[in-house]
């Protein structure tokens, strides 16, 4: 019972490290843009898409990414996930090109749309009782901690290791990614919805998914 226990919490570090993973690269391109532009010569309208693809893609998949989890395994898709999340990172790190950059951001948000409700659902599956509320509060703190934690870590960053810095901001995510591979494999469990009946609601997936993704561009472009 201890070993199993002590497994679970191992696990809630990886599935930690995971949701940091794609919550830092929300924020961390903000003090890195210096670099980016002077690097890529990008203009005020591709700086904005920069930031805002990522976000776009994200928001607007998250509600579909859950209900395909239960189908085929959470830790499944959450590792999918990372898996492009992490081609993505590193497309981004040698990218030559506005629209390169632009077009990596937008795969790993649809990678990182993937982790954040897979992460959800593995700590409620794997933790029951008063144990369950505190994996859950280490998970919201976590994200919490690295909205705050990103800019510092791309201001450091971009300071630090001259022009390039901003390179290395998206490049890190590769050995990190494998290492909550790793981690995910050896000490999270498989979790899905055994013979779940019914078909997949396909055009509730398309009407939330455009919902989502109206209003996220609504937000970003409504003050231009």
């Amino acid at each position: 019972m201890a070993r199993l226990a002590r497994r679970r919490w191992m696990g809630l570090v990886f599935i930690s490290m995971a949701i940091s993973l794609v919550i830092i690269d929300g924020t961390i391109v903000n003090t890195i843009f210096p670099k980016i532009i002077t690097a890529l010569s990008i203009n005020s309208v591709e700086v904005q898409w920069v930031q805002e693809s990522y976000v776009l893609v994200f928001a607007a998949l998250l509600l579909v990414w859950g209900s395909v989890a239960d189908r085929i395994g959470r830790r499944r898709l959450l590792i999918i996930g990372i898996l492009i999340f992490i081609v993505a990172s590193v497309w981004a790190g040698v990218s030559d090109s506005a629209t390169q950059l632009i077009l990596a951001r937008i795969l790993q948000g649809f990678g990182g749309s993937m982790v954040l409700p897979t992460t959800l659902s593995l700590v409620n599956a794997n933790f029951q009782g008063k144990e369950r509320g505190i994996a859950f509060a280490v998970w919201g703190a976590t994200i919490g901690g690295m909205v705050a934690v990103g800019p510092v870590i791309g201001g450091w960053l971009a300071t630090s290791f001259g022009e390039d810095g901003w390179r290395l901001a998206f490049n890190i995510n590769l050995p990190i990614g494998l290492i909550i591979i790793a981690g995910l494999l050896l000490f999270v469990s498989e979790s899905k919805v055994e013979q779940r009946t019914g078909s997949p609601d396909i055009v509730g997936a398309v009407l939330s998914v455009l919902m989502f993704l109206t209003l996220v561009f609504g937000l970003i472009e409504g003050r231009t």
